[in-house]
């Protein structure tokens, strides 16, 4: 998370994003590593929504590539998708234990960090409201996606859950009033057409 934040901040969304999407390569590798066989239709299926959430990203390649931003959206891909690899090993015994796992080693973190620097970001006591409610996303995101890898297939779980760019592009639009690109709304009619063929599967 640190190292795609800082990707953001130092460079364009449109090429750290997409680069950071293709972290579900990693989990997805090593499902097919350890045995896992979707059917053909499946893997058709899974090859679009990949490429639509690569596309609803928003990808840009004009106007330059800086270096620095890449390398952060490139570590920060390898940390999300250890992260999903884990939470679905992990979820194998409990999903709701390796979750708040997790949390409790952020927690840590975040009291090193206080300890440290002195400072909570600039946060008051109204933003408590919205960063329980951004926290409480993530956790109840992350233990469905793990109690999702307990029911099928990994390899199939991992490649729904690699869809969070499309809600992000559209809650952009609907919230943010963002005007989505026209490669945005490719990637949405891939991600859902693949995920109809998948269904269909």
């Amino acid at each position: 998370l640190v190292a795609f934040y800082t990707g953001l901040a130092t460079g364009r969304m449109g090429v750290v994003a997409p680069i950071s999407a293709l972290s579900v390569t990693i989990p997805l590798t090593i499902a097919f590593i350890n045995g896992e066989k979707p059917n053909t239709g499946q893997m058709v299926g899974m090859g679009i929504a990949l490429t639509g959430a690569f596309f609803a990203s928003g990808p840009e390649i004009k106007g330059g590539l800086a270096i620095k931003p890449i390398v952060f959206a490139v570590i920060a891909a390898f940390g999300f998708g250890g992260a999903v690899t884990f939470i679905a090993k992990g979820s194998e015994s409990s999903a709701i234990m390796t979750m708040t796992t997790m949390r409790f080693a952020t927690f840590m973190v975040a009291l090193l960090l206080f300890a440290r620097y002195r400072t909570i970001g600039g946060f008051t006591k109204k933003d408590l409201p919205i960063l329980i409610a951004i926290g409480g996303a993530d956790f109840i995101a992350n233990l469905l996606l793990g109690v999702a890898t307990t029911k099928g297939l990994v390899s199939l779980a991992v490649v729904l859950g690699s869809l969070y760019p499309i809600i992000t592009a559209l809650l952009a639009f609907k919230l943010l009033h963002e005007r989505l690109h026209k490669v945005q709304y490719l990637g949405i009619a891939f991600a859902i057409t693949g995920v109809a063929v998948i269904s269909l599967s």
